[in-house]
């Protein structure tokens, strides 16, 4: 007797495999990626540090232009050294801690430990901006250039 191969059987069972597959893979881009409400949040992130850094960086360019030591850090941010949360649209908080250092502070979605901020290696510039979820403060020295470290 003959067996004749059943190519609906084969199509099915085909079918089946590449579906499985198809699902293993989207299933393992979230788990290694995460979900694209996780993404936008670690990308509203980046975007809140990248601010931070440029407040310091704005307040350390005028500290730096100053002709003496006549640079004194304001008690409040200006409109032209601010900037805004991009979800919140609400200003920064910012802190005059004494003579030459401030704080500035943000409300974060995402706990950076759980992300590599850049692809680099990990060092100071990076460990320097980790931030846990929920509300934190980054100190600053403004006589010191603030790196953002991706």
């Amino acid at each position: 007797m003959v067996r004749t191969f059943d190519h609906r059987s084969f199509d099915r069972a085909f079918a089946g495999v590449a579906t499985a597959a198809v699902i293993a893979a989207i299933a393992a881009g979230f788990w290694v990626l995460g979900t694209p409400g996780r993404q936008r949040d670690i990308a509203a992130d980046r975007q809140r540090l990248q601010d931070l850094s440029l407040i310091a960086q704005r307040l350390n360019e005028r500290y730096a232009a100053a002709d003496d030591d006549s640079f004194e850090l304001p008690e409040t941010l200006a409109a032209q050294d601010s900037e805004n949360d991009p979800l919140t649209n609400q200003p920064y908080e910012y802190q005059k801690l004494g003579d030459r250092t401030f704080e500035l502070c943000a409300m974060f979605d995402t706990d950076s430990s759980t992300y590599r901020l850049g692809n680099r290696q990990p060092n100071a510039d990076q460990e320097r901006w980790q931030h846990p979820v929920g509300r934190h403060c980054f100190e600053f020295d403004v006589t010191e250039f603030p790196a953002l470290a991706y």
